[in-house]
């Protein structure tokens, strides 16, 4: 599932078609007024967490690539086409995503401040958040889109990683100012991680997101579905700390 890194590079691909009338819409999107797109001007292109918004004079359109979403800038990939956006200049092509039209202010739809990437990122939000819910394990939490918006499997791993943590800690049993780094850690990471994209580079810079062995400690990696959605976890037992309960 592309993480928000991933969604704010897809943006800025994008926006070449930025200022340009819809010549064609289609797909095969359920229920999608694609005739309402013709004609239309892209005004603008956002990201929120991993979705990317389209939007035009009264209305948006939402992508969410999900979890095996795939995409094509001026070409076609040989799969179900879901929903496809042809300019003057252009095409941008989507598959395997879900798609939304929204007429309501975006304004009213999302909380910004949830975004790791956005400049209204609120710290102390995230941290009222995550804190409410002491015995909600730490590398499930840190997935939950209402409070980290962008932050996915790779980012969570990476940044539990680099701050010693073990994936299945507690919330409430890390002290409070580790949380804080954590959260910290979400954000100046995402950005890290775009410029890597953006660089073509992402990969080179996983310590431990999909490796085997550990970069500090030179001895396997363990790998868990950890949390109530099992994504993978990767993660030493060496030079990560467990917060639970004592006894």
């Amino acid at each position: 599932m592309p993480e928000g890194p991933e969604m704010v590079f897809l943006k800025e691909q994008a926006e070449q078609f930025l200022g340009q009338p819809v010549m064609r819409a289609e797909g095969s999107a359920r229920g999608f007024p694609f005739d309402r797109l013709k004609n239309q001007e892209l005004t603008s292109i956002q990201t929120f967490g991993k979705e990317l918004l389209f939007c035009f004079p009264g209305f948006a359109v939402r992508v969410h690539l999900l979890l095996f979403g795939k995409y094509a800038i001026n070409g076609k990939l040989n799969r179900e086409l879901r929903l496809g956006l042809a300019f003057d200049n252009g095409e941008i092509n989507f598959y395997a995503c879900g798609c939304r039209f929204m007429q309501e202010p975006l304004e009213s739809l999302y909380d910004w401040s949830t975004d790791v990437l956005h400049a209204s990122f609120d710290t102390d939000k995230a941290l009222e958040k995550l804190c409410r819910k002491p015995n909600r394990i730490i590398g499930e939490a840190l997935l939950d889109q209402t409070i980290l918006a962008g932050v996915g499997n790779g980012i969570k791993n990476e940044v539990l990683f680099r701050n010693r943590i073990h994936p299945e800690s507690l919330v409430g049993e890390i002290p409070e100012p580790e949380v804080r780094r954590l959260i910290a850690a979400c954000t100046s990471f995402s950005f890290e991680y775009l410029d890597w994209i953006r660089e073509g580079r992402a990969e080179e810079h996983w310590l431990v997101y999909k490796r085997k062995e550990c970069p500090r400690d030179h001895i396997p990696l363990l790998k868990a579905k950890i949390g109530k959605w099992g994504r993978s976890s990767y993660f030493c037992e060496k030079c990560q700390q467990l917060f639970l309960p004592d006894g």
